[in-house]
């Protein structure tokens, strides 16, 4: 009977923490790694985002796209993104994450990349997936990006013409430091300390 009781009550407190666990993670999305094959969906991200002149690469031939994709593939896998730098490539940090609710669909995307651990993030591009759009999932993937990057500065650079880029910066509570005769604006976010 004792047996009994234990193998009771051990499988009633060993599935509280899960339940109580899969209900926190769909109350707020969160930045995971994302799977390989999201970097398809970054990929058509950021082709969408070029038919608009708003990309930060040029997307015009499959050649370029296929370094692209071998560029986030590293990135994913060894957490480097390889920054060109005049006539060679410098090793910098990177990260690809994707925001999503619990188990659900990605809602969107992000890739950072900085030089060294004294450098601010760069936040190279971010878009949230077409259906999600208009929902303020733009303001929460950059708020979770910055207490993702704890402890560091995150900078991005975006043409003024991304409207709905602009309003999710501003709304994470991003500063707008400086428009440049290009109309592009730069935003910079202080680092966040956890207590």
């Amino acid at each position: 009977m004792l047996t009994t009781l234990k193998q009771w009550f051990s499988s009633v407190s060993g599935d509280r923490p899960e339940a109580s666990m899969e209900g926190q993670e769909a109350i707020s999305p969160s930045l995971v790694s994302p799977d390989p094959e999201d970097i398809e969906r970054f990929l058509e991200a950021a082709e969408r985002a070029e038919r608009h002149g708003h990309s930060p690469w040029v997307m015009n031939d499959s050649h370029r796209i296929d370094t692209l994709r071998r560029a986030l593939e590293f990135t994913l896998h060894r957490g480097v993104w390889l920054q060109p730098d005049g006539e060679r490539v410098a090793y910098w940090q990177g990260q690809l994450l994707r925001l999503r609710h619990g188990q659900g669909p990605t809602l969107g995307m992000a890739l950072v990349c900085r030089p060294d651990e004294e450098s601010a993030w760069q936040l190279r591009f971010f878009f949230i997936e077409p259906e999600w759009q208009g929902h303020g999932h733009g303001a929460r993937l950059l708020q979770a990006l910055r207490g993702t990057l704890e402890g560091a500065p995150l900078q991005v650079r975006l043409p003024l013409s991304c409207h709905a880029a602009v309003r999710s910066l501003e709304q994470a509570g991003f500063d707008r430091m400086h428009v440049d005769a290009g109309e592009v604006v730069r935003f910079e976010a202080s680092a966040i300390w956890r207590r």
